[in-house]
């Protein structure tokens, strides 16, 4: 079970994967081999289950939209090369409900996201999409 200790370190590590152990033992206030020892069981128990480099895709500048697919019969097993082959797909969720695929898409620009979605067309048993674009950014941890 998580401490205040492993949550602190946790948190510094979603805001900045990159911080130094030395740098995340001086903000919680304990040993270099303690933070290490904490963040080896958080990686172990799959707490932490990896690090990530983000693309260049500024927020700000670019599209971000949320897709709701879905199939008719359900064929999310199916498409999952397709949504692997698109790097601007940055999170895709099975979920349950009328919609049977939500995807999180960001890229540079509205004529990618158009043809992310024309691409998707030719996605086997796709019925439909509704695409939802994201207005502002209220919080992000990822």
């Amino acid at each position: 079970m998580a401490d205040h200790y492993d949550q602190k370190i946790l948190a510094l590590l979603v805001s900045d994967a990159r911080l130094s152990v030395s740098d995340i033992s001086r903000q919680v206030n304990l040993s270099r081999s303690a933070v290490t020892e904490r963040i080896k069981r958080m990686e172990d128990n799959r707490t932490i289950t990896g690090y990530h480099a983000h693309t260049s895709v500024s927020k700000e500048e670019g599209v971000t939209a949320y897709l709701a697919l879905t199939f008719r019969p359900l064929s999310c097993d199916l498409v999952q090369p397709y949504i692997e082959s698109i790097p601007e797909i940055k999170m895709a969720h099975s979920i349950s409900g009328d919609l049977d695929l939500m995807l999180l898409v960001q890229t540079h620009s509205m004529s990618r996201l158009n043809a992310i979605r024309s691409e998707m067309d030719s996605w086997p048993n796709l019925d439909k999409v509704v695409t939802h674009m994201c207005l502002a950014n209220r919080v992000d941890r990822w």
